[in-house]
């Protein structure tokens, strides 16, 4: 995903990624662990702007798990 000039080029489809599939990164104000969010491949980012919290997908693009990053108190 190198070469990258801006945040909304990876809220799109990434293509010859090392085999990553799907969107890199999600900015919303409705995450908190919401699998109806789809569309992102594993290993993809979540920053929920209305906590302030970092999400990881743990699960697949058809059926991301978005799981909170680390041990966050905000």
């Amino acid at each position: 995903m190198s070469g990258h000039n801006a945040v909304f080029e990876l809220g799109q489809d990434q293509v010859g990624a090392n085999g990553f599939e799907g969107k890199f990164l999600l900015i919303s104000s409705a995450i908190g662990g919401d699998a109806n969010i789809s569309g992102f491949g594993k290993g993809a980012l979540a920053v929920d702007t209305a906590t302030g919290k970092l999400y990881i997908n743990t699960n697949t693009i058809s059926s991301a798990t978005w799981t909170a990053v680390g041990d966050q108190t905000a």
